[in-house]
């Protein structure tokens, strides 16, 4: 499956990186996706471009290690200004002080040098996805609820966008579904649901791998920390966790993968669940 090029040059992203080489490949691959690419040197300009167009940008895109604004100091800036855009953190060095200082400003993904635009681009899409769709369903709900004493000819109108909203949801989860490896667990760590695109490369059938434990994936060979200890961090920080994993598919194949893992809240505010994010790892 592609994804829909009319909804790509819909984008507007805000990248920011001091590296003139990687800045004009990246730009040049970004410029042929995206309707706009507003590019920044540094921090400190990534800030004032942000300020400029910041009713136009859908994401940021932004490297950390920058000469007079870094990347997490620009981020904190501008979540002054707005506490819902989404940012992805481009980075050479993936030390744990960096995750750390990403996770703890609610970074929406991290991706490690050299930076694999495909896979970039999928991951970028699904997060404007999220974030339009949050915007969009609250304004028009929000229209329904004062227009609803009006007469029923707005109100099929708006009902009418709802449901194509709707329907544009559940096409790009289609599109989440083929091109990202990712899966849901209870809190207990047995798996509920997960992705074509995983299936296909695990070899599993959907019915092998639900309500498997997360834990029969792993290499038991390998001395990655072990989901139960990353699952406890998630409770005792209530913050998305992200580690690397050695995985064995289902023909006892040993694959690496940079796993995000997010959990997820009942209405008292229990965890009940987790949400994880594989990326595989290139050698």
């Amino acid at each position: 499956m592609k994804l829909d090029t009319k909804e790509l040059k819909s984008i507007s992203i805000l990248y920011v990186e001091d590296d003139d080489l990687v800045r004009e490949q990246t730009f040049n691959l970004f410029d042929k996706l995206f309707k706009n690419v507003f590019v920044a040197i540094d921090g400190q300009d990534g800030l004032e471009k942000f300020n400029l167009h910041k009713d136009d940008i859908d994401i940021i895109v932004t490297d950390i290690n920058m000469p007079i604004l870094n990347g997490f100091e620009m981020i904190k800036e501008i979540y002054n200004t707005i506490k819902t855009i989404p940012i992805i953190v481009t980075t050479a060095h993936t030390d744990s002080k960096n995750l750390i200082n990403a996770i703890d400003l609610n970074v929406d993904k991290y991706v490690s040098k050299p930076i694999q635009i495909r896979d970039l681009t999928v991951a970028l899409v699904e997060l404007v996805v999220k974030y339009r769709r949050s915007k969009n369903i609250e304004s028009l709900a929000r229209d329904l609820a004062v227009k609803s004493n009006k007469d029923d000819k707005t109100t099929k109108i708006l009902k009418t966008e709802l449901e194509i909203q709707t329907g544009k949801v559940k096409y790009y989860e289609t599109i989440i579904d083929n091109f990202l490896f990712t899966f849901k667990t209870d809190k207990m760590g047995k798996i509920e649901d997960v992705s074509t695109k995983f299936l296909h490369f695990f070899s599993y059938s959907k019915d092998e791998i639900i309500e498997k434990n997360i834990s029969e994936l792993r290499c038991d060979t390998c001395e990655d920390e072990s989901f139960q200890k990353l699952m406890l961090k998630a409770i005792h920080t209530k913050k998305t966790i992200t580690s690397t994993q050695t995985f064995m598919t289902n023909e006892n194949t040993k694959v690496n993968f940079d796993v995000t893992m997010t959990p997820t809240y009942d209405n008292t505010g229990l965890v009940c669940g987790y949400t994880f994010y594989l990326d595989l790892v290139l050698t």
